[in-house]
């Protein structure tokens, strides 16, 4: 039959509108029971990853925290958060839902109020809900795709409710201004020994915080951020001035001239100069 070609994909997906950003939901249904070998392997995710338990309880560990999630609980993880599953009781029976937001006010909202608490209580209205949404995935049965696009529109409004969301997305301007400060110090600040505890001072966040902001804007931690803009700001300078390696290596924050070569040739399998010589060989065959 058809509807049963088209539920081919083991991945229900559904995408809604909140403050002019498209956001999707994804379910995926074959995540539903904890299997042994993923109990233990530690990862993370671009997404927000959404585990609701439906039955029995499982230990998961996030950024080294560890919890017990129970029936009828949700903990949701938010983007570059390392977590892993710990232990699962017998009969341990979840909803992993995937929620995929752009960089943007509302993602930001989203990262500030998993920030504040990853376990969250449900009402019996969206327990039952999602009970239905892997029940009826299972089934499949005729008109299922229809009645799946419903339930998982309203999973989505709900599960926004639930981090605290509105429709206005409360202090979106308000949360730009962290982001601004941390792109600014890493600009100004690479020759002056700057530090994960500065920055976190001045943004008045505990260098957790600071991390889950860091790893959830940029993909990295402070460490490597730092490497980034170093070594994009030392390209820019060996491309488009003639300053000496030595004279590059202080200005992006290296005492020693030696330290900067080797971190660089590790980065981009070259020395500086050899980096140098390329880009100026590279121009010159353009012109």
């Amino acid at each position: 039959m058809e509807w049963q070609e088209e539920w081919r994909s083991h991945s229900l997906e559904y995408s809604l509108k909140l403050a002019g950003e498209n956001l999707q939901l994804t379910v995926d249904e074959t995540a539903h029971e904890i299997a042994g070998d993923l109990i233990g392997q530690v990862h993370n995710h671009p997404k927000f990853e959404v585990h609701v338990m439906l039955e029995g309880s499982c230990e998961i560990d996030v950024d080294g925290n560890s919890f017990t999630l129970r029936a009828g609980q949700a903990a949701v993880i938010a983007p570059g958060q390392y977590h892993r599953v710990i232990s699962a009781g017998e009969g341990c029976r979840r909803l992993v839902v995937n929620l995929i937001a752009p960089e943007g006010g509302v993602r930001r909202a989203l990262v500030a109020s998993v920030e504040q608490q990853n376990v969250f209580d449900l009402t019996g209205g969206m327990l039952e809900l999602c009970r239905g949404i892997l029940d009826e995935s299972r089934e499949r049965p005729p008109f299922c795709r229809e009645l799946m696009r419903l339930r998982l529109a309203e999973l989505g409004i709900l599960l926004l409710r639930l981090l605290n969301l509105r429709e206005d997305v409360p202090a979106v301007e308000g949360s730009l201004r962290p982001i601004s400060i941390i792109d600014n110090y890493f600009e100004h600040q690479m020759g002056q020994n700057p530090s994960a505890d500065d920055l976190a001072s001045k943004l008045n966040l505990s260098r957790r915080q600071l991390n889950r902001i860091l790893k959830a804007t940029y993909g990295m931690g402070f460490r490597e951020k730092l490497l980034r803009n170093r070594m994009d700001q030392a390209k820019w300078l060996l491309r488009h001035t003639d300053k000496t390696v030595s004279a590059i290596a202080i200005e992006v924050g290296y005492a020693y001239d030696s330290a900067f070569r080797e971190a660089f040739r590790r980065e981009f399998a070259m020395t500086p100069q050899e980096y140098r010589l390329k880009h100026a060989k590279e121009q010159e065959e353009l012109k």
